[in-house]
């Protein structure tokens, strides 16, 4: 075996004599001139490193030689990375930690990632789109909807309550008798609403089928508040009632986005006869329209039947009543004048005393309420004016 004596004092010649003492110096014994080969090592300084082997040069005489290329100096600018793989043997616990440290990281980073995507539609939901403002509503009900102040309470109180909630859905039937404004009511609150709200508008009745009522369900956005518009109420069969209710049950129940909030606003006829008969009385007692206590009209409405109102309480969907009395003489002059307002019209008094004439009145002999409210005003307006 070969026998490696390491001296730092002194330097092998090429004849095997030993040269000035001057400089560090190697001197290797061997048996064999063939193990001298195999003790050729590149010599690869590095400040610091542990490498300390040389070129070695081989006896003259002998016939083995070294390649040239490791008689060839090395560019003594290397990394140190290289330098210490080429020195040093990976040290196994170090191999596992650095494995272990980078399995964490991945399963740390992989954990934040899913957290990201879990709350993505929270992040998402953080901004304005989940908040309403609800003023220019209040103004435009207040000035525009003419002698339904007890309707134009009940829905900004509805809404205002609402946004505070945590509930994803509210449903306002609007209830009373045709040209009272319940149409009108629901333009007004589409264009008081800011552009990013999702409103859809879906119509009853023998033109609309149970996928004309899913389609719109689909509709519904996540993040935003979401208003359904729904008329002819009162023309649907019991088979879309059924689908109605199914489809607000499913949202409802749905979580795969709970940041959102749906108010479907449907209208219908029924109560004109009891708000009719409401009213008559508190005229009769010399009172308005505007002295009708609360009281009684959530009592009228306990007492209003229909297969919309049957179905929610079956379902126990609750849903909030919203009231429309009859207009009045004053109030369909109203609706003229704000019609010519539209229209950029003036009339005189004589022209709408032409148009209110058209109009019939209940009851006989008393003419105290519109029977159609302001249905056909910009019929006879275009007609006079």
């Amino acid at each position: 075996m070969t026998d490696f004596n390491f001296n730092f004092n002194y330097l092998v010649n090429l004849d095997g004599g030993i040269s000035t003492p001057s400089r560090r110096k190697l001197v290797l014994k061997t048996n064999t001139p063939s193990d001298l080969s195999k003790a050729l090592v590149l010599y690869q300084p590095f400040p610091g490193g542990q490498c300390i082997g040389r070129n070695l040069v081989l006896n003259a005489n002998t016939k083995y030689k070294p390649a040239s290329h490791l008689l060839k100096p090395k560019n003594k600018i290397e990394s140190k990375e290289k330098h210490t793989k080429a020195c040093e043997k990976p040290d196994p616990k170090k191999s596992s930690y650095g494995n272990m440290f980078l399995f964490g990281m991945v399963l740390v980073v992989t954990v934040i990632l899913s957290l990201t995507r879990s709350n993505e539609n929270w992040d998402l939901c953080d901004t304005k789109s989940m908040v309403v403002d609800l003023k220019l509503l209040k103004h435009e009900l207040t000035t525009n909807l003419y002698g339904q102040l007890s309707a134009a309470k009940s829905i900004l109180d509805a809404l205002e309550e609402f946004q505070v909630t945590v509930e994803q859905m509210a449903v306002l039937i609007l209830l009373g008798g045709p040209g009272t404004g319940k149409t009108w009511t629901t333009h007004l609150i589409a264009n008081s609403m800011s552009e990013q709200t999702n409103q859809v508008s879906l119509h009853l009745g023998p033109w609309a089928s149970s996928q004309d009522i899913q389609m719109a369900f689909n509709e519904i956005k996540c993040c935003r508040w979401n208003l359904i518009f729904i008329e002819d109420s009162d023309y649907a069969d019991s088979q879309q009632i059924g689908t109605l209710l199914d489809m607000v049950s499913s949202v409802s129940q749905n979580t795969t986005c709970t940041r959102r909030k749906i108010v479907m606003i449907l209208t219908s006829n029924y109560g004109q006869k009891e708000f009719a008969e409401l009213l008559f009385q508190e005229r009769e007692r010399f009172g308005t329209r505007y002295s009708v206590s609360h009281e009684d009209i959530h009592e009228t409405i306990k007492k209003l039947t229909s297969p919309l109102i049957n179905g929610f309480a079956q379902r126990k969907v609750p849903f909030i009543p919203v009231p429309y009395l009859p207009l009045e003489k004053m109030q369909l002059e109203q609706c003229i004048h704000n019609d010519l307002e539209l229209k950029k019209k003036t009339a005189p008094p004589d022209v709408i005393d032409k148009i209110i004439q058209h109009f019939r009145f209940i009851p006989p002999r008393k003419d105290y309420f519109v029977a159609a409210g302001c249905k056909t005003v910009p019929t006879f307006v275009n007609l006079y004016a």
